[in-house]
């Protein structure tokens, strides 16, 4: 299967709606039926831009930038799974969206699932892709802990960071010229990918995107993770559902998608192997043909 080490595609023009008082930009791309795409916790709807671009010819793809990621300013309220996806039914409502299929990546794919549990109508077909979940309550525990820890990490670290990235940008075409520039993106993204991409703009684009992740959002969403009612979420999905699962995931861990997978009560689980956290920019071509196949009630 191919894997993203091709020339990036163009990003995709960033709309915008306004939901009251808050400001939401989106991708759209596309002709057919309506797709949702909704991305995954500090990344952007930047990480759709192959997924805009492969199934446009059968789909009206919106890939949103949720509150305090990519374009969009950061949400004034709490914003945890249940403030998301009342968000998302919101601006479907804006642009006069009924019914819709939806596909969430990592983070995201939690939003999805509340969505599905609480607008079953709403949701013609389900995926959640690269997400896992707890199977106990002690488990639950452990991963609140972990995420809370995670969220602080991050708000210290990124304004670090954030001084880091102007000197980046002086010091990139000597070290792109030394052959070193590269190598700085690769140690940073080495967590997400079985094999990173040697394309440096999807590193750079993830990079940036981190950056650009709101403090405070980071923290709540991270939060969130760990709720009791995702577990509650997933059990009361009456729509049919794919699960798509990476088997080299070091983000979302492969025991924790079964777990996703048995909960939601009409779902099908496939896995993509030699693949990390990303497959729709890791594996575009098999993740898709996967994807496509579900959307269009194909068999695998």
């Amino acid at each position: 299967m191919s894997n993203s080490n091709h020339s990036p595609l163009a990003s995709k023009e960033v709309k915008r709606v306004y939901l009251a008082s808050q400001p939401l930009a989106y991708r759209q791309a596309g002709h057919g039926p309506p797709l949702l795409l909704l991305h995954g916790w500090g990344s952007s709807s930047r990480n759709w831009q192959t997924t805009l671009v492969e199934l446009a010819e059968n789909h009206t793809i919106y890939a949103l930038d949720f509150p305090g990621y990519g374009e969009s300013p950061p949400y004034k309220g709490n914003s945890n799974w249940e403030q998301l996806a009342n968000l998302v039914i919101k601006f479907a409502d804006a642009l006069g969206i009924q019914q819709f299929d939806l596909n969430g990546h990592s983070f995201g794919a939690g939003v999805a699932a509340h969505i599905a549990a609480n607008w079953p109508n709403r949701v013609r077909r389900l995926i959640l892709t690269c997400f896992s979940t707890y199977r106990n309550e002690l488990e639950r525990r452990m991963i609140e802990q972990f995420l809370r820890q995670m969220g602080v990490s991050t708000t210290l670290w990124q304004p670090w960071m954030s001084l880091w990235e102007p000197w980046m940008a002086l010091w990139q075409p000597w070290m792109v010229w030394m052959g070193g520039m590269s190598s700085i993106y690769e140690a940073l993204a080495w967590r997400f990918f079985y094999q990173v991409p040697t394309d440096e703009h999807f590193l750079r684009e993830g990079f940036a995107d981190f950056l650009r992740m709101d403090g405070r959002t980071a923290i709540e969403n991270a939060s969130s993770a760990s709720s009791p009612s995702l577990n509650l979420a997933l059990a009361q999905i009456v729509t049919p559902t794919l699960v798509i699962g990476a088997r080299q995931d070091m983000i979302m861990p492969p025991y924790g998608v079964d777990v996703v997978a048995q909960l939601v009560p009409n779902s099908h689980l496939v896995w993509i192997d030699r693949c990390g956290h990303i497959p729709m920019i890791e594996h575009p071509q098999e993740y898709h043909q996967i994807v496509s196949s579900f959307l269009n009630e194909q068999k695998f």
